[in-house]
């Protein structure tokens, strides 16, 4: 026989489909007064017009806005799909019981009182949490601001931003707070954007971020999904929400808070500092083309300019047209902060449009001056011809307080209107400042509309960003999970690290172990000076805190001093770190160093990230994150996007380092990492020795610690 968790799992995809289309609801605490939480609630269901039966349940009323009421949910004599619950903290688990009796397979619960409100609140959610465990209920909330679904007027929310029926394509949000999720809503309704379903998931007691996300990438009537993330819970629903987005060619634009440090890791590598968790989201937004927005007015100019413009660039050549030369500056700059770039007009162009305006200037920008205040068909006219030269991605056109005049502003729009018709493909921007009605005229011929360059530069730049979303559905195959078996409970110290990084490929100097200062002499025989000496010891990760480490001894005297200094030192600051002994190494010539590691994340799993390393490391923090396999194209592409990368690359007429050589070792310490996804804390090397292109690179020092084992 099936169980509730089989149905449970069976269903797990469409999950929200019952609240976003159910057949019937109840309002469990409805009130005859509109402004109450429960009263908003039935309010906007009737308002939206939703097609199914709708209960209010309150004892102390007979008819509740006009529909009869009932004293509990099991007095209703229908079945119930869908419930919401909008009473006191301490009457919900009692409700929600009596909604487990009654078979209701979907319930919203507002009320606080929770997981944030002490010991007694945690008791509560846990009593919820056992319903879902038993029985084929979801559950949204508690402590949230609800779900709606515009299209059919199922509301289950008590936002007083009503959301007419969208007509075309529409927004999806989904927000872990539901405060933030109102504002987002609000402004975003003040844009006139349609919103299609909106979903806040409070406490998470059930219905997580992830499911919600999930369901808006599911749904053919959302063409672009928000977000407001906090923290996640379940790092693979996350992966698997956006793996259907990116199938879907679904853009999702996100804003992610709660920058915090990764904890007490970061006092034992300077990977786990440096790869922390702000990063870790980073690399899985990137991995997914995700966009990560800076604001909330960022986040809506982005999906407002997705709605608009149908399309998205797929290229970053930029054109302007400007009456302005001081603001054609202005906007040159923004377009190169955001990494667009402004072909010169063709030469037969340049001659047209200096025929038509003999004033102007016609590089790129081209400025059509105050001229076009007698020559209001100049603009498009100017565009037009831009436009045919195929030479441009996208098209922004700034002519200002011009557009609120209305003897020209008739003009613009129907000009610009037949340009719109002949070029229905084509991305164009236009900055003008004039009265919202106004404004909506052009939107509404379907171009992307700003009063500030700087944010339409932004916005055109995102959508280009969008259009390079990745399509592979699958890891590359070279990204392989293989590399030595790491146990939990190991101890490694450096010379053990080392051993097992030589065996994947990663070269290490020529080393010698030795267990006291007076073998140093017999174990140089061979060895070439000047030496590096080091502590070795599984207890001690970084060996310059307690004077673990000398360099450049020239002979064997100095490096008989170096010992036993270094011996006293530790003993000293580390009183109790087991000594395996002191690793003597020849040292290598001058390179680059990089700091290449690998981190286990509880909730996203392994990760690897490169940056440039040595002492300097964490003060430099230029680092790229990605998660672990990556193949070579994709660590080629974390060292080129650090910003220090061009010093690899031969900056200023120096030799090129070998960048092939650090590709190799991202990949070669990820498919560790990913082979001991469960036993692996974290591998770091730092530094990693890059020597000129074709020479190798050298780890002069490396750490690896692992989980827990069984009896820690």
């Amino acid at each position: 026989m099936a169980t509730a968790a089989d149905a449970k799992t069976a269903n797990a995809e469409n999950a929200l489909d019952r609240f976003f289309n159910p057949r019937s609801i109840a309002v469990i605490g409805a009130s005859d007064d509109p402004s109450r939480i429960g009263g908003r609630t039935l309010d906007n269901i009737l308002r939206g017009g939703f097609e199914g039966p709708v209960f209010p349940i309150n004892p102390g009323r007979s008819t509740v806005q006009g529909l009869k009421s009932y004293p509990d949910i099991e007095s209703v004599p229908d079945s119930v799909a869908c419930a919401v619950i909008a009473l006191p903290g301490e009457l919900v688990v009692p409700a929600a019981l009596a909604c487990e009796r009654k078979g209701v397979r979907a319930l919203v619960i507002f009320s606080a009182g929770f997981n944030e409100a002490g010991e007694a609140g945690r008791e509560r959610q846990d009593r919820l949490r056992e319903i879902v465990d038993r029985s084929d209920m979801r559950i949204i909330g508690p402590n949230c601001l609800g779900a709606f679904n515009a299209a059919n007027g199922t509301w289950l929310s008590f936002t007083t931003q009503f959301q007419e029926r969208p007509n075309g394509p529409a927004i999806g949000i989904v927000s872990q707070s539901g405060g933030s999720a109102a504002h987002m809503l609000k402004l975003a309704q003040n844009r006139g954007l349609a919103i299609g379903k909106f979903v806040t998931t409070g406490n998470e007691a059930d219905v997580e971020f992830a499911d919600g996300m999930s369901a808006l990438a599911d749904d053919p009537e959302i063409a672009v999904i928000v977000a407001y993330i906090e923290g996640v819970r379940s790092g693979p629903s996350l992966i698997a929400a956006l793996e259907k987005a990116r199938d879907a060619r679904k853009p999702v634009l996100v804003i992610k808070v709660g920058r915090t440090s990764a904890g007490a890791q970061a006092a034992a590598s300077h990977t786990a500092s440096m790869a922390g968790e702000d990063s870790l989201y980073d690399a899985i937004f990137r991995e997914f083309g995700v966009y990560r927005a800076r604001t909330m007015e960022d986040l809506l100019d982005v999906a407002g300019s997705l709605l608009a413009a149908e399309r998205i660039p797929q290229g970053n050549r930029l054109g302007i047209v400007t009456i302005s030369g001081g603001i054609g500056a202005q906007i040159a700059d923004a377009a190169s902060d955001d990494g667009l770039i402004l072909p010169t007009v063709p030469e037969d162009c340049q001659s047209r449009l200096r025929e038509r305006c003999p004033p102007g200037t016609f590089l790129n920008p081209v400025d059509v001056t105050a001229q076009l205040s007698t020559d209001p068909g100049l603009l498009a006219t100017s565009m037009r011809l831009m436009l045919e030269t195929g030479e441009y991605d996208a098209l922004l056109a700034f002519f200002g307080i011009y557009a609120g005049i209305p003897r020209l502003s008739d003009v613009f729009l129907e000009d610009l209107t037949h340009l719109r018709s002949d070029h229905p493909d084509a991305i164009i921007a236009l900055c003008m400042v004039a009265p919202p009605e106004e404004t909506a005229r052009y939107e509404k011929a379907g171009f992307l509309v700003f009063e500030e360059p700087a944010r339409a530069i932004h916005a055109i730049s995102a959508l280009r960003r969008l259009g390079m979303m990745p399509s592979e559905t699958a890891p590359s195959d070279t990204a392989a999970s293989d590399g030595p078996a790491i146990a939990a409970g190991g101890r490694f110290d450096e010379a053990e690290a080392k051993a097992l990084l030589t065996s994947v490929g990663i070269d290490a100097p020529r080393e010698k172990l030795i267990a006291s200062p007076d073998e140093i002499e017999s174990a140089m025989a061979g060895m070439r000076f000047p030496l590096a000496i080091k502590i070795v010891s599984p207890d001690i990760a970084h060996k310059t805190e307690v004077g673990g480490v000398r360099l450049g001894c020239p002979d064997a005297a100095a490096a008989r001093d170096a010992a036993r200094d270094i011996l006293d030192n530790v003993r000293r600051a580390a009183p109790q770190a087991r000594i395996s002994g002191l690793l003597l190494s020849e040292m290598i010539g001058e390179g680059h160093e990089l700091i290449i590691g690998t981190r286990r994340d509880s909730i996203f799993g392994q990760f690897v990230m490169v940056g440039f390393g040595g002492t300097t490391a964490e003060l430099i923090h230029d680092v790229a994150v990605r998660r672990a396999p990556v193949d070579a194209a994709q660590a080629n592409e974390m060292l080129r996007s650090l910003r220090t990368f061009p010093l690899l690359d031969g900056w200023r007429g120096t030799p090129r380092a070998d960048v092939d050589a650090a590709v190799a070792a991202i990949c070669a310490v990820s498919r560790i990492a990913a082979a001991n996804a469960e036993t692996l804390e974290s591998i770091e090397i730092n530094p990693l020795r890059l020597q000129k292109q074709g020479a190798g690179a050298y780890a002069l020092d490396a750490l690896i610690q692992t989980c827990p084992g069984d009896d820690a």
